[in-house]
């Protein structure tokens, strides 16, 4: 029987990593704390924002949540390299 994957969760409130090293990202939550529509933007990179994967857009007072079956890889690292004011971003990862 093969061994189960472990999902790390990490919260972001800031430009950040979810994990600085490859993996692959099995899930993410965004949720908005202002009346604004925001957006957050993914990429595979450890710092700055570089090789975008995709953006997150959040309508005001809003949360979304997005589950990768199968979870989605990062050859270099899961970063939230832009993220608007207002929001927290939370996200799954497996190696």
């Amino acid at each position: 029987m093969a061994a189960k994957a472990t999902q790390t969760p990490v919260k972001v409130t800031a430009a950040g990593n979810i994990r600085g090293a490859p993996g692959k990202l099995a899930w993410i939550q965004v949720s908005n704390t202002t009346g604004n529509g925001l957006k957050c933007i993914l990429n595979d990179a450890t710092s700055g924002t570089t090789d975008e994967v995709m953006q997150i857009g959040v309508m005001g007072e809003d949360s979304k949540f997005l589950l990768f079956s199968p979870p989605c890889p990062f050859a270099t690292g899961i970063r939230v390299g832009t993220l608007e004011a207002g929001l927290i971003v939370t996200g799954g990862f497996v190696d």
